[in-house]
């Protein structure tokens, strides 16, 4: 990968980490039994972890789920608290990172945990996203401001071009694979 690919990656998942996170602090989106917001917020953390792992690629996998499994952990202490959902919320984001950037190196395209992980993010996205819309449609609706639907573009703009750019690095990455497949070999 590239320089402008890791930097996109960690910008988007800081920034829709910190979406997800003020989202949890909201008591309209769910409450506590919701699992959109810590859903959300790991899996902008593993496209932050992705981001560190593109621009540093030879980072050890065990490091790079150590960060992951240390942010929660940091935001919890922020707080002041050490919750035992902190800690379990922080294991299986650690054990996540493992998995991924293990299936990542055994694919050896670099790009597969980013993509998984935009995925999940497009897809958290896109249920607030018809959720948003629909109330901005409603016939009734009681805020019609156009702040929402603003905010919501803003992270679809940053979504977008990063799935976009992993789906042509894989395309590339395979495209490349089939040619030296292709290949006669010589004597």
């Amino acid at each position: 990968m590239n320089w402008p690919s890791a930097i996109l990656y960690c910008i988007a998942g800081l920034l829709c980490g910190h979406a997800a996170f003020f989202m949890m602090m909201q008591a309209v989106n769910g409450g506590p039994w919701s699992w959109w917001g810590p859903l959300m917020l790991g899996a902008a953390i593993l496209l932050m972890v992705a981001g560190i792992r593109a621009a540093a690629p030879r980072l050890a996998v065990f490091w790079l789920a150590a960060i992951a499994a240390t942010m929660p952990l940091a935001i919890c202490a922020a707080f002041g608290t050490w919750p035992l959902r902190c800690w379990v919320f922080s294991a299986i984001l650690g054990v996540s990172a493992w998995a991924v950037l293990k299936v990542d190196a055994a694919v050896k395209h670099g790009e597969v945990a980013a993509l998984l992980v935009t995925l999940l993010l497009g897809a958290s996205w896109a249920f607030i996203s018809m959720n948003t819309i629909h109330a901005y449609l409603s016939p009734n609706a009681s805020n019609s401001s156009n702040v929402a639907l603003l905010v919501l573009l803003f992270y679809w703009v940053l979504l977008l071009p990063t799935l976009g750019i992993e789906f042509g690095m894989l395309a590339q990455d395979s495209i490349s694979d089939r040619v030296k497949g292709a290949a006669p070999e010589r004597r």
